[in-house]
């Protein structure tokens, strides 16, 4: 079971909240406390290494499981051979190969009716989907080739994103944080000086703002984002250099993988479906029976791989807004069940990351075999380990 390869958690109780640090089971040493994952919880902590029962819900049976023992990435991965041109996150060459030494960018993009349709998802190398406060779901969508102008609209910033930019070396870029998290992402990263966010509220139709807002919404549904002023933003502070992140391995067809032509994620704010299209060779979007587009382009949002990542889920005592929703942290390390779909095939193994080391997020098969993703872009949907968010394949 997962319960067996997770982290032992030493309880202390901390200031605004309780404060965790990480030990680890097996072979890989503790962080130091700066640098492990910052974890918050609602219930009192008991002297114990051991993790509540929360943590140690079964994984689906439908779900594949990590190796039941040894340390966290204690399988050597298979050699990782990458073209040197090519966008680390797509495996593509992209056309202006001056684009692969700017810093990717992370833009938290809202994901509710009243933003819908997105605008700037379809340009993305990567989005991660995943649950916030009340049900909805919220993207963080990385961009280093593709440049739109306008992305959006942009929301403020969760725990998740403490996680994100370490695991894709990328800057961040969000409306803000909430009061309980800012602090822990400034303590998360302070060890990390690669790591930086770009945040402000946006004045009107600014032209050279990394952030603007429009007058055809309210707010604050009118905050949009300018990847080109962004990457401006942060030559001025230094910061515009490439991601170290190398953790990803392409090929142009699978060897092996089940049959598969859709997927289907049942979030409580609507079931987001994935159907394979063998013609173009992508997945298609929707949310319940509607395709989604970019408003940009009026274009279905399309994917060469769509990857369903397990991880525990945690409500903590963060408050995110005015109606007293909860924060959720998201616990994105350490290793944890993975579906790769690509190709029309599923494709089972783990997600593994080592969350001392910037750029450390793989893919591999229980072999330790890295999976191998299709060349373009990749839509990581997460969901709790607990199987309260349903994957239903065809």
């Amino acid at each position: 079971m997962f319960s067996n390869r997770m982290f032992a958690l030493r309880w202390a109780l901390g200031v605004g909240g309780f404060a965790l640090a990480l030990t680890a089971c097996g072979g890989l040493a503790a962080p130091e406390p700066t640098q492990a994952p910052v974890l918050v919880t609602i219930f009192a902590p008991s002297p114990t290494d051991t993790p509540p029962s929360t943590f140690t819900a079964a994984v689906p049976t439908d779900t594949p499981e990590p190796r039941a023992a040894g340390p966290v990435g204690d399988v050597a991965p298979a050699p990782l051979v990458l073209d040197a041109e090519a966008n680390p996150f797509t495996g593509l060459r992209p056309q202006d190969p001056a684009a692969l030494q700017r810093r990717p960018l992370l833009i938290k993009v809202a994901n509710t009716a009243v933003v819908r349709p997105q605008s700037g998802l379809g340009s993305a190398d990567v989005v991660v989907e995943h649950l916030s406060e009340g049900g909805i779901t919220r993207f963080t969508a990385l961009y280093l080739t593709n440049a739109p102008e306008k992305v959006g609209s942009v929301r403020s910033c969760r725990l998740i994103d403490i996680e994100l930019p370490q695991m894709f070396d990328a800057a961040l870029v969000c409306s803000g944080t909430s009061p309980g998290v800012k602090p822990l992402i400034r303590r998360s990263w302070a060890h990390q000086n690669n790591l930086t966010m770009i945040s402000d509220f946006g004045p009107f139709e600014c032209p050279t703002c990394p952030m603007f807002r429009t007058r055809d919404r309210q707010a604050p549904h009118n905050l949009f984002a300018n990847t080109l002023n962004a990457w401006r933003e942060l030559d001025k502070r230094g910061k515009n250099t490439p991601s170290t992140f190398r953790g990803w391995s392409f090929t142009e067809a699978p060897s092996k993988g089940k049959p598969t032509t859709r997927v289907e994620v049942a979030y409580a704010s609507g079931t987001v479906s994935w159907s394979y299209d063998p013609s173009n060779g992508v997945w298609t979007r929707a949310l319940g029976k509607e395709v989604q587009v970019d408003a940009l382009n009026r274009q279905p949002i399309v994917a060469a791989n769509v990857v369903v990542l397990y991880a525990h889920h945690q409500v903590t005592d963060i408050q995110e807004d005015v109606t007293g929703a909860r924060s959720i942290q998201i616990q994105i390390w350490g290793e944890g069940p993975l579906r790769v779909f690509r190709d029309g095939v599923e494709i089972g193994g783990r997600w593994v990351r080592d969350p001392t080391r910037v750029g450390g997020f793989e893919f591999r098969e229980s072999s330790g075999a890295r999976i191998p993703l299709k060349p373009g872009a990749t839509w990581i949907e997460v969901v709790p380990i607990t199987g309260e968010v349903p994957v239903n394949t065809r």
